[in-house]
């Protein structure tokens, strides 16, 4: 499980959107194209 986060956390931190980390992870949680920008650049 800890594999998994660190990689979801590293992935957010290499994003260009301009939010903070938790904001982005939460819309990444709640939001299907935020999810996938963070994914798929």
């Amino acid at each position: 499980m800890t594999l998994f986060r660190r990689f979801a956390l590293n992935i957010a931190k290499l994003s260009p959107v301009k939010d903070s980390m938790k904001g982005k992870l939460k819309r990444a949680a709640w939001d299907d194209d935020m999810r996938a920008k963070l994914l798929f650049g």
